[in-house]
């Protein structure tokens, strides 16, 4: 994974962010890490996660445990964002449509037993046909892989060629369907494989203080992970560009981005994170 630029200020990001948007007509989506070696991936497909092989068991268990945290949401989607809230991994990516908040995330210390690591900013192109609200049809169609058992999903996955006819004869692909039905009684009765490939940008509910504090937005993964970088040549593509910001500068950039209110209490606004933020305030 090679990276575009580099930039050591606030400056100098803004700067990289105007000339990405000079040069495409889509919309950017924006996302940090902390540690620029890690594979852009939701928690539930990282190459470590054991939890994928036990999603449709893991998303059970704690919707049986905590059910009343959950009866207000009124589809699958919804249902996610809040797993991922309170920490279980899910198929959704956080991303933010505010690029601050992405250098925020790149900047947090990291270290390795080798030293002090660089973090990277992660910028998603995003085509018209990529993007999608939180009701849409295609998002159910994603969000409902997480009811299926492993061998469902496999066996969605191994016919992805398939004819659309056939493949909606698949007996996983019918199981999916009731799932799907069971929010949307009127979602017509057939299922595009390539609705369950591709990843998808979505807008959520401005249901949680966390998510409008963070300008939030996910971009949800279906059976695979399809990477693009740079410019794709597919306009039905989420493209992406990366820059890395080098471990010396991730603390002055943070002072900088301070200064501009953009920092924990205003980015994490439940109390605990707020009295967290003061003490380190207090601490300097």
């Amino acid at each position: 994974m090679t990276t575009e630029s580099r930039i050591e200020s606030v400056t100098e990001y803004i700067n990289e962010i105007a000339k990405l948007s000079k040069r495409s007509t889509s919309i950017h989506t924006f996302r940090g890490q902390r540690n620029s070696k890690w594979l852009d991936n939701p928690g539930l497909l990282r190459e470590n996660s054991k939890l994928l092989t036990h999603e449709y068991s893991a998303i059970r268990d704690l919707h049986s445990i905590h059910p009343q945290e959950f009866s207000q949401d009124l589809n699958m989607f919804d249902r996610l964002v809040r797993m991922q809230h309170y920490g279980l991994p899910t198929r959704l990516m956080d991303v933010s449509s505010n690029p601050l908040v992405a250098l925020f995330f790149a900047t947090e210390p990291s270290r390795s037993k080798h030293g002090d690591i660089d973090g990277r900013v992660i910028i998603y192109d995003v085509p018209k046909s990529r993007r999608k609200y939180f009701d849409s049809d295609s998002v159910s169609c994603a969000a409902n892989l997480a009811n299926l058992t492993d061998e469902e999903k496999s066996e969605l996955l191994r016919n992805e060629e398939m004819e659309l006819d056939d493949f909606n004869k698949l007996r996983s692909c019918d199981r999916l369907l009731q799932f799907i039905r069971a929010e949307k009684p009127h979602f017509r009765p057939i299922i595009n494989p390539k609705d369950l490939i591709k990843g998808f940008y979505v807008t959520p509910k401005m249901q949680n203080s966390r998510i409008i504090a963070q300008h939030g937005a996910f971009i949800i993964f279906g059976l695979k992970v399809v990477r693009v970088r740079g410019n794709s040549k597919s306009p039905d593509t989420i493209s992406r560009t990366m820059i890395d910001i080098p471990q010396s500068a991730k603390a002055p950039i943070r002072r900088e981005l301070d200064g501009l209110g953009i920092n924990g209490s205003t980015l994490f606004p439940e109390l605990s994170h707020a009295a967290s933020e003061i003490v380190r305030r207090y601490s300097q």
